[in-house]
């Protein structure tokens, strides 16, 4: 049962490199595998990540036939505003296993199933002579920090690169929603990426701190008070977009900004749009993104006649998982 935002008494090393918030299911031998429902042909691996000293959930999938040895080219799924690897799991990672690849889906975070990040109330006490404190600490959950999940996001890549199946020299990111804007910005400044997949991408958060609540000057006064202490350390609980789930971190916001270093990628790139998107321009997001990438490496557009969200079922799924893959062949194949 989820714990939210509850304080708790935990014991952990001096540093915090401690677990508590949302209970993880016990771990599972590495060598685990699983079925996987609807796709007989493939296996899934239940695997633990650690980002930044906090402990991540991912599943791991590939085809059952993959030989002792073999190498596969690897996609490192990113989910969007409020997902989890659960939405992943179900439609989209075992169509890209079962096209030949070695597919991670994760919970960032305090999202799903991954620990949380925690947050000490009161003194830090000094450490025993082991280096290990208890503090009462508050458990972070679903909070939307665009620069802890590019840690998560980080620590998954090098996560594939040590899988015995993954060949570390063909690893894909692709993201959707939040997650489209996380893979541009990933692909900027990580050369591990040697493709990119961008699905209804929000390319600059900044955008959404004018509509925050007192705007960019308040957003940036809530940084002074927050840093002076003066408001709560993390801001659970703030109002949230209308439709979505989680707390933004508005401050964090303001420093990501993918659409600003899209010039440094130097992988193919291929990002879809929806023409009936609701949550921002695509002017300014994914079609700025294609125009600043055109001449510099293989990029390929599409705007579909679609909503935000209709790309997650149905034939529109359909559409865009059969390009994808068609791109992710070209380029890590």
């Amino acid at each position: 049962m989820r714990r939210n935002s509850t304080e708790r008494y935990v014991s952990g090393l001096a540093l915090i490199a401690v677990v508590a918030g949302l209970a993880a299911a016990p771990a599972l031998a590495a060598a685990e595998l699983l079925d996987v429902e609807g796709y007989p042909t493939l296996v899934r691996k239940p695997v633990e990540i650690w980002s930044d000293g906090t402990r991540l959930a991912g599943d791991v999938f590939y085809p059952k036939a993959t030989a002792e040895g073999e190498k596969l080219p690897a996609i490192v799924l990113c989910h969007g505003w409020g997902g989890t690897k659960a939405h992943l799991n179900r439609g989209i990672a075992p169509r890209f296993a079962a096209a030949g690849y070695l597919v991670l889906a994760f919970d960032y975070r305090g999202w799903g199933e991954s620990d949380s990040r925690l947050v000490v109330r009161g003194e830090m006490p000094k450490p025993d002579e082991d280096g290990y404190v208890t503090v009462r600490a508050q458990a972070i959950r679903e909070l939307v920090d665009p620069l802890d999940q590019q840690e998560d996001i980080d620590a998954a890549i090098s996560f594939v690169e040590g899988e015995p199946h993954a060949d570390a020299s063909r690893i894909g990111i692709w993201g959707s929603s939040f997650g489209g804007g996380h893979v541009i910005w990933r692909a900027a400044h990580d050369r591990r990426v040697k493709a990119v997949a961008a699905q209804v991408g929000a390319m600059d958060q900044r955008a959404g701190l004018v509509t925050a609540p007192g705007g960019l000057k308040g957003f940036h006064r809530t940084a002074i008070q927050r840093a002076r202490g003066e408001v709560e350390p993390v801001p659970v609980g703030a109002a949230q977009p209308e439709g979505l789930t989680g707390s933004p971190y508005y401050e964090r916001f303001a420093k990501f900004s993918p659409v600003e270093d899209a010039h440094l990628i130097t992988a193919p790139t291929i990002i879809i749009d929806a023409q009936q998107e609701h949550y921002f321009d695509i002017r300014e997001h994914g079609q700025r993104v294609f125009k600043i990438l055109s001449g510099r490496v293989p990029v390929e557009y599409h705007a579909w006649e679609m909503s935000h969200y209709d790309i997650y079922g149905g034939d529109w799924l359909d559409k865009a998982m059969a390009a994808e893959i068609d791109f992710f062949d070209r380029h890590l194949k």
